[in-house]
């Protein structure tokens, strides 16, 4: 049934059906042919797969990074950062990285990101006169920290799927993900130093310091949304109510860019997005539960400790497939598909859920950068005007570093796991 499985959805793929009509219909024909489920209880199982309060907090942090970009918090927490690095070596290059880093942390969505940052950074790296393929990889790296550092919609899709809390994955992101910005940084000074970029004007303090005062209001946010979350004072789906409403004062009455109209593009942004997630979220939710039945996910875990490979064994075993599986498959899609196998064989191996997720999210942002079906590449050259080639290649020494960086998460899990369980999140 595998093999049947497999075949179908090669199949369905291969003729150009959509990826969220391809695991539908793969789940369809299982469900209704092999498990014998009526088909008169799909409807309420796409319905069920969809209705959760945690899952709610998605569509807001995405609205709530729209509205920052269009509100004007975004460029003036982006300028803050590159008055700091304009003297250092690819000191445009880093202050993307960092903003991405702080845009992250108040959008949760890699797309979100990648536009607040791109539209004011791109512009500046070329002006610095860095080369288009380096500039747009650096920005296709470094925007991918929206999947990474909290609020994270990956994190919330994985908590929701797995039954996981969110609160501690929220948590958990927070070391690595600030791993990966050094580590990213680094990489783009070093190959400014050897591709000999020249180096920005210094910025006086006291135009730091103007800066700094007109970017306040956005610094603010993640201190309200993560304090709030790990105060207890509010849920992460509350947190996320709470940043569009504080996104919305600050835009219309601090920075005055968001009126009628862009607060409408913010929403048609938004309702795009969240629809394609969640039509994504129903049909591969159906191929899950599909799999489940037949006995696929008992199967993998009796196979995966029949091996006896331990628990980093295991890790690596799985990064490798999610990898290969990202050269042909959008990574998000993936990680829904094969959440429901890879769970119960991880839990068979004793590895920690929370350290789980951490992995999950680091290998969806590797799949979105692995070509040849590398969305968030496309993305990159298709906003920034940019020959798909270019940035494939400025984005591969920031993709062999991300993988580095998964690699040393997995041999020291207390990197993920330490700060939620020293602060006791729950």
């Amino acid at each position: 049934m595998l093999i049947v499985s497999v075949v179908i959805l090669t199949i369905l793929f291969a003729i150009g059906v959509p990826v969220y009509m391809s695991f539908a219909l793969g789940g369809l024909a299982l469900v209704l042919f092999v498990v014998g489920i009526p088909l008169n209880q799909l409807a309420a199982m796409f319905f069920n797969s969809m209705n959760s309060f945690i899952l709610l907090a998605g569509p807001l942090f995405i609205l709530a990074g729209n509205i920052m970009v269009h509100g004007g918090l975004a460029k003036s927490l982006t300028e803050f950062m590159n008055s700091f690095t304009a003297r250092l070596p690819g000191g445009v290059a880093i202050a993307t990285v960092i903003a991405c880093t702080f845009i992250g942390a108040l959008t949760g969505s890699t797309m979100a990101t990648l536009a607040a940052v791109g539209l004011i950074m791109f512009p500046a790296m070329t002006s610095a006169n860095y080369d288009r393929g380096y500039s747009g990889g650096v920005l296709c790296a470094s925007s991918n920290l929206g999947n990474l550092i909290p609020p994270s919609v990956a994190f919330i899709l994985f908590g929701y799927l797995t039954d996981t809390s969110v609160a501690k994955l929220f948590m958990a992101g927070i070391l690595p993900g600030l791993l990966l910005a050094l580590l990213l940084s680094v990489t783009a000074m070093f190959i400014a130093k050897r591709k000999r970029f020249q180096l920005m004007e210094g910025i006086r303090w006291r135009d730091r310091w103007l800066l700094f005062v007109k970017a306040l209001p956005a610094i603010f946010m993640p201190v309200i949304i993560l304090g709030g979350i790990y105060g207890g004072i509010f849920t992460p789906t509350e947190a996320a109510a709470v940043a569009c409403i504080y996104g919305l004062i600050v835009g219309v009455f601090v920075y005055r860019k968001l009126n009628w109209k862009s607060f409408w593009n913010c929403v048609t942004d938004t309702t795009k997005l969240v629809g394609m997630i969640l039509i994504l979220i129903a049909g591969a939710m159906l191929l899950g539960k599909a799999f489940t039945y037949i006995g696929f996910p008992q199967a993998i875990s009796k196979w995966v400790i029949g091996m006896r490979l331990g628990s980093t064994g295991f890790l690596f075993l799985f990064i490798f497939m999610f990898i290969a599986l990202g050269c042909i498959m959008e990574g998000l899609a993936l990680m829904f598909v094969t959440i429901p196998l890879i769970v119960p064989a991880a839990c068979a191996v004793n590895i920690d859920p929370i350290h789980l997720g951490i992995i999950f999210c680091f290998s969806v942002l590797i799949a979105g950068m692995t070509p040849p079906v590398s969305i968030f590449v496309y993305a990159t050259a298709g906003m920034f005007k940019i020959p798909i080639e270019e940035v494939t290649l400025g984005v591969l020494p920031f993709l062999a570093i991300t993988i580095a960086a998964l690699i040393i998460i997995v041999l020291f899990p207390e990197i993920s796991i330490w700060l939620p369980r020293t602060m006791g999140s729950g």
